[in-house]
């Protein structure tokens, strides 16, 4: 029994060693230099001192109010705001109120030369603190200044996060669900690309005092996080772009994002303009039935004008007033304006007509002055013909000149 407990003595003394040994790996070491957004390139591990300095001491001295003054900016020279956008979600499209609604990420990362901890001797090169603390450091305070609703996600809390760098970099990250402004352009409605864009600056600091540009570490500084789905749209393209404006107050940079949405206009292929095929087609049926059927014809134009009529009303209450054309107006009205036209053409067969039972009654042969069905001949051919013509032009000036 004694050389048995000897022997596990020695095995429990080996295990502990190799426990304590990778223990040691793993965090005994820090790292001298935090990661930046886009680039997570560190520098060489450095042995840390048992005797470390706990995260809530080196919070209490940062941010000791006899110490550090968050109404101050943190260089004399000007500070610069490294931003990038995360993309979670795009919402909606609205044509109605000219606006998009979508979730993001903001981040943005400067130096505080005040927030330097390297001295203090912390366990930890890296400080994660909670939205707080960010309430008592100097921030660039900006927003989106084009935007008409801008909140923060709190669920259940505020989406802040917040890391402070031992070497006085900070990194703040926001959940944020932003409404822009779009500038709607509907002349080739359906077939339309829309364009709506977000402003990002220093509310309060011009260029004197700081400097906003894009996170040059990063690729994309806007970057999509999953696949951007909307029911009547498709994103076709992120620019963003920086953008120098001048105030009375000074000059001040502005981060420009402009997003271009592709409508997706199958619906209103199906909706729309296959009916309005069909209906034109109903339409032309008339020129096969005789110059006799006049009822049966008036009644085939008329129920098919007013289909056409109740059609574009329903599409147009969807739609905002504006005070131009817009490509369904086109396709609409000159539709109708075929089927009107198949209506003038039944009431010249129809004025023909009676001229030719008029002369057979009076004995004349009714083979030469047979020219209601003629004219029905004639509208069979230049009819399609000429629906054909303003397909081609429409398709091709709205579609594919593009």
């Amino acid at each position: 029994m004694p050389a048995a407990g000897a022997l596990a003595l020695v095995h429990r003394s080996i295990f502990m060693s190799i426990i304590g040994g990778v223990w040691c790996s793993g965090h005994a070491f820090k790292y001298t230099r935090p990661p930046t957004l886009g680039n997570l390139d560190l520098e060489v591990r450095q042995p840390r001192e048992a005797n470390c300095t706990t995260d809530t001491q080196v919070i209490n001295q940062l941010l000791d109010a006899e110490v550090y003054n968050k109404q101050q900016i943190p260089k004399s020279s000007g500070v610069l705001i490294k931003v990038e956008f995360w993309i979670q979600q795009i919402i909606s499209v609205s044509e109605l109120t000219n606006d998009f609604e979508l979730d993001m990420y903001i981040n943005e990362l400067w130096d505080d030369p005040n927030l330097s901890f390297k001295h203090l001797n912390s366990c930890k090169d890296t400080m994660t603190m909670s939205q707080a603390c960010l309430r008592k450091i100097w921030t660039p305070n900006s927003c989106f200044v084009n935007s008409k609703i801008a909140t923060i996600h709190d669920s259940p809390s505020e989406s802040v996060f917040l890391t402070l760098f031992s070497n006085g970099s900070v990194w703040v990250n926001y959940r944020v669900r932003v409404k822009g402004p779009c500038n709607m352009n509907l002349a080739k409605f359906p077939m339309d690309e829309q364009t709506c864009s977000l402003i990002y600056e220093s509310f309060n600091y011009n260029i004197d005092q700081v400097r906003m540009q894009w996170n040059s570490a990063s690729r994309t500084p806007v970057n999509v996080l999953g696949t951007i789905q909307l029911p009547d749209f498709d994103l076709k393209l992120i620019e963003p772009k920086l953008v120098m404006v001048q105030y009375p107050a000074g000059n001040w940079d502005e981060l420009v994002v402009t997003f271009t949405f592709r409508r997706r206009y199958v619906w209103y292929f199906l909706q729309c303009f296959v009916p309005t095929y069909l209906t034109i087609f109903i339409s032309w049926v008339a020129f096969s039935l005789g110059a006799n059927a006049i009822p049966a014809r008036t009644m085939l134009g008329v129920n098919a004008l007013l289909a056409m009529i109740f059609q574009f009303g329903s599409i147009m209450r969807s739609l905002p007033r504006v005070s131009y054309i817009k490509a369904i107006d086109v396709w609409i009205l000159v539709s109708m304006t075929f089927i009107f036209l198949s209506l003038m053409e039944l009431a010249i067969v129809g004025h023909y007509l009676k001229q030719e039972d008029a002369s057979s009654d009076k004995g004349i042969s009714k083979a030469k002055v047979c020219r209601s069905e003629m004219i029905d001949r004639y509208a069979k051919l230049f009819f399609p013909a000429g629906y054909s013509i303003f397909n081609i032009l429409y398709w091709y000036y709205y579609v594919w000149s593009e």
